[in-house]
């Protein structure tokens, strides 16, 4: 199924069949780079899952069950995302309406992993402000669902809507400054960077927003038709980029969880008291 023509080779033809479809896995082409990349991702997740809870969360003190819930929300995320990528690259060549489906599946494995990315940055971020806390997760969780309803459309996935679909997810990424201003505005800039892991954060957007601006653009191949036929084309790029962005948010909210669970960081202590450690 072509949607760029600046990719000129490397093709499935459709197969009419899920085995026949799965035997691509075997063969180099144009989606090689995009299932095995995301497909690799979902599994090293699925891995990662329950050695996280042995490895870091069993080992934190006081740890409460909304802990568990929110990192294993962004975990849930980011495997939905990348199996539901993965799947979708896998079948695209099977027909045109099972591309369809599966195109819509990975549009909502997306939200999924956005929405899920959020969860446990409000909650830290907000850890000892519950108000705040429980009305950004609606907000998200909302913004969330209607993007998936969207998403559902048929028109959304045509090459022309391109660019809106690079925006809507950009959009739904980008309210998150909302949140993090606010965290700065309440803890200070130097606490922030600890208690919500404001540099992981950050280094995370950025990856998804590179990746974004790369997949709407289409460079490098739009400049070379044909030459990044089967690697390094900008929806490779962008699954890439997507990666690395989940790799740096699981580590900063490991680095988060860490900090509120330290023993001279809780919500007993006065907030004034805690800024005060983080001023030089």
């Amino acid at each position: 199924m072509k949607d760029n023509p600046a990719i000129v080779t490397g093709y499935r033809r459709p197969t009419h069949s899920y085995s026949k479809t799965i035997a691509s896995l075997g063969y180099l082409h144009n989606e090689s780079v995009n299932i095995w990349s995301h497909l690799l991702g979902a599994i090293t997740f699925v891995i990662v899952a329950p050695i996280s809870y042995f490895k870091i969360i069993g080992l934190l003190d006081a740890i409460q069950w909304t802990d568990v819930a929110v990192f294993y929300a962004f975990l849930a995320g980011a495997i939905i995302c990348l199996s539901m990528s993965a799947s979708f690259h896998t079948f695209c060549c099977h027909s045109e309406a099972v591309s369809s489906q599966w195109n819509r599946c990975d549009y909502v494995g997306i939200v999924f992993l956005i929405v899920g990315s959020f969860y446990p940055a409000i909650f830290y971020g907000f850890y000892c402000h519950k108000t705040w806390q429980i009305m950004y997760i609606s907000l998200i969780s909302i913004f969330g669902a209607a993007t998936i309803f969207v998403v559902m459309r048929p028109k959304f996935r045509s090459p022309q809507f391109r660019w809106v679909r690079s925006g809507l997810f950009l959009a739904m990424g980008l309210s998150g400054l909302f949140p993090i201003v606010h965290g700065i505005v309440l803890y200070g800039f130097a606490m922030a960077q600890r208690a919500v892991a404001l540099n992981y954060m950050f280094c995370m957007g950025a990856a998804y927003v590179i990746g974004a601006l790369i997949y709407g653009s289409r460079v490098p191949e739009c400049f070379f038709p044909g030459k990044f036929d089967h690697f390094a084309a900008s929806h490779q790029i962008f699954h890439i980029c997507v990666l690395i962005g989940c790799a740096i948010h699981f580590f900063g909210v490991t680095k988060a969880m860490t900090f509120w669970h330290q023993a001279n960081h809780s919500c007993d202590i006065p907030l004034e008291t805690l800024k005060s450690m983080f001023v030089n």
